[in-house]
């Protein structure tokens, strides 16, 4: 399928999402403390389109929120259907396009140094009750390996501390841990890419191996090479189309009190602690930019279908194994702790096979829980998927669990340590949902595939409001 997506970066993105009308602009001011937090919350617990708050905190940089927190909208982004994003995801990542560097960009019309650098000049929310301060949520984070100059790209949060100091949190397995961890007495460059084309936050969140460059699988995506810069005061480069650019370092021994933060699971993770933090050396903007962030905090969050899709289409080029047919990630973990998986079983025990390879790969680590599910099963479908672990399950033959293996830190689940710390090992499930001795087994209950044609068909004829079928909502 050509890439004939007419989204080029963020600003091309918008008018696509407005002219598709998934896009709501928000006109009135609104408070950054809470106020646009809670209408994030509520707009996308509702379903609702994707948001654009054009006066936030009586600032002239409007703060979008929520870009790609539905499939549709995630599709818009690439230019394909929503029902073939995992399988347009595969064909172009499988020939990642490396980027080009050009000597400008739009992300450097405006360049703040020294004095001129105040952060606070941004309009950055405090989005829930708890939150220790006003945080950027969709910060993708672009760095280099101090040893092999191999380039990675993440997201994390950042609070903002002062005018030139930026707090985060970054998980120890983490790309941008295992980088620092190299040379961690050196000065450590890191730009802050803020509103980027979404290409790159789809590829900064996807769960690709150690070393593999997420600007080349960008390029994939958009069909063509990221234009790069070189940044003014560090030695790295960046998306040239991007809104804003902060340019900093970690310097050894700073350090800095940061959270508490809202996180994905829907719990705070941990109270303020003394974190690494990033000394600012310069801003750099386009005119008039954008502020790109996300709403994080219980689920459905801005990151339940940016983090999920790429999980399910990893899993699907990680993985070797025949017969699988869909991956779900579910929207309820923000699309990282639960997977469900439908196959077509080509023999008993295959059920716990395909569990153990989803545990066994990088697209996988964080999985808490695995369910596979026959091919007569929607793994979108969660009444479908409960129907399956109900009358397909026998827990003492069906139901494993694997203990002492690495999980995800933010799971509020996770025993502490005599530290205090939250742990990184944890148990693991894997629920064999498939029907035992197939062919032998009970005949599911349903019209014939005929007859359900017919009044698909003829639905509007029957005179019934109430609209058929069932969508996928917001996962």
């Amino acid at each position: 399928m050509p890439n004939d997506c007419s989204v080029k970066d963020l600003r091309s993105y918008l008018e696509v999402l407005e002219e598709a009308g998934e896009l709501a602009r928000v006109k009135v001011p609104v408070d950054l403390n809470q106020e646009l937090g809670a209408i994030s919350y509520s707009n996308i617990h509702h379903n609702g389109p994707a948001l654009l708050f054009e006066k936030p905190g009586g600032s002239d940089i409007p703060i979008a929120v929520g870009l790609l927190a539905s499939r549709r909208r995630y599709a818009l982004a690439i230019g394909v259907d929503p029902d073939q994003v995992t399988e347009e995801w595969n064909r172009r990542v499988a020939n990642p396009i490396p980027p080009v560097i050009v000597e400008g960009g739009p992300c450097q019309q405006h360049v703040l140094e020294g004095d001129d650098v105040d952060l606070r000049r941004l309009p950055v929310p405090t989005w829930n009750a708890n939150d220790g301060g006003a945080f950027l949520t969709l910060s993708c984070h672009v760095t280099k390996d101090p040893v092999t100059g191999m380039g990675n790209v993440g997201i994390y949060r950042n609070q903002i501390h002062d005018r030139n100091t930026l707090g985060l949190q970054i998980q120890p397995y983490g790309h941008l841990k295992l980088q620092m961890q190299k040379k961690p007495d050196e000065p450590f460059p890191v730009a802050i890419v803020l509103g980027a084309d979404p290409v790159v936050t789809m590829a900064a969140c996807a769960p690709l191996p150690f070393g593999t460059d997420e600007l080349a699988v960008a390029g994939a995506l958009r069909g063509k090479p990221l234009e790069m810069v070189p940044c003014r005061t560090i030695p790295l480069e960046v998306p040239a189309s991007a809104q804003i650019v902060i340019e900093g370092e970690f310097l050894p021994g700073l350090v800095h009190d940061e959270g508490p933060f809202g996180e994905f699971t829907g719990y705070y993770s941990e109270f303020r602690k003394a974190r690494p933090a990033i000394r600012v050396k310069a801003i750099t903007h386009q005119d008039h930019p954008i502020l790109d962030t996300t709403y994080e905090g219980r689920q459905p969050s801005g990151t339940t279908v940016m983090i999920g899709v790429p999980r399910e289409a990893e899993l699907r080029r990680q993985i070797s194994l025949p017969g699988i047919k869909k991956i779900h990630m579910t929207p309820a973990t923000a699309g990282v702790l639960h997977a469900v998986v439908s196959v077509d079983k080509p023999f008993e025990g295959f059920g716990k096979f395909v569990g153990l390879a989803v545990l066994g790969c990088m697209a996988g680590r964080a999985v808490k829980q695995v369910i596979v599910v026959d091919d007569d099963v929607d793994p979108f479908d969660p009444l479908a998927v409960e129907w399956a672990v109900a009358t397909r399950v026998q827990p003492h033959r069906d139901v494993d669990m694997i203990k002492e293996v690495q999980g995800v830190v933010l799971d509020p689940s996770m025993p502490n340590t005599k530290s205090g710390e939250r742990g990184v090992t944890s148990s693991k499930m894997i629920i064999d949902a498939t029907r035992y001795d197939a062919k032998n087994y009970s005949a599911v209950c349903i019209p014939s595939a005929k007859a359900l044609e017919k009044v698909d068909r003829d639905w509007d004829r029957y005179g019934i409001s109430s609209a058929k079928g069932g969508g996928k909502g917001n996962s």
